[in-house]
């Protein structure tokens, strides 16, 4: 038993000496881990706060820095709705409906959100898919 005890102990030291390495190489890859989070973390909190000076800059009447809509607006923003796009064409020919609806698409395809479309007669300030203005002739009707 004597022996035995011998061993026991000269082999304690060294697996006392792999479990540490077990632990330090455990706890460098928790850390390793925490940091590549913070880091990644960072990084998504500067690229929010990017997309969201643009967004403002963009809708800001003052700031004429960020001329075209940013990616994150969305459509509903430079979209006519249905609803205004059925007035639109309201007591117009079918040549002149398909004509303004055309226009329109062209200019949402182009994610314009201030434009004007025009037919014979009548014209159409539009300004984020809402119309802003209007004038004509012709058909003798009120626009």
């Amino acid at each position: 038993m004597n022996t035995r005890n011998q061993k026991r102990r000269i082999m304690e030291p060294e697996l006392t000496n792999v479990i540490e390495l077990f632990f330090a190489f455990a706890f460098a890859g928790f850390a390793y881990i925490q940091h590549r989070r913070a880091t990644g973390a960072i990084a998504e909190t500067q690229a929010a706060q990017q997309t969201t000076n643009q967004v403002l800059s963009y809708f800001d009447a003052t700031d004429d820095t960020v001329t075209v809509a940013p990616p994150e607006v969305q459509g509903r923003s430079y979209r006519m709705a249905d609803s205004t796009k059925r007035w639109l064409t309201f007591d117009h020919s079918p040549v002149e409906r398909e004509s303004l609806l055309r226009q329109v698409a062209e200019a949402e395809a182009e994610r314009l959100d201030t434009y004007t479309i025009t037919v014979p007669s009548a014209w159409y300030d539009i300004e984020y898919g809402l119309i802003k203005g209007s004038g004509g002739s012709g058909k003798g009707t009120t626009l």
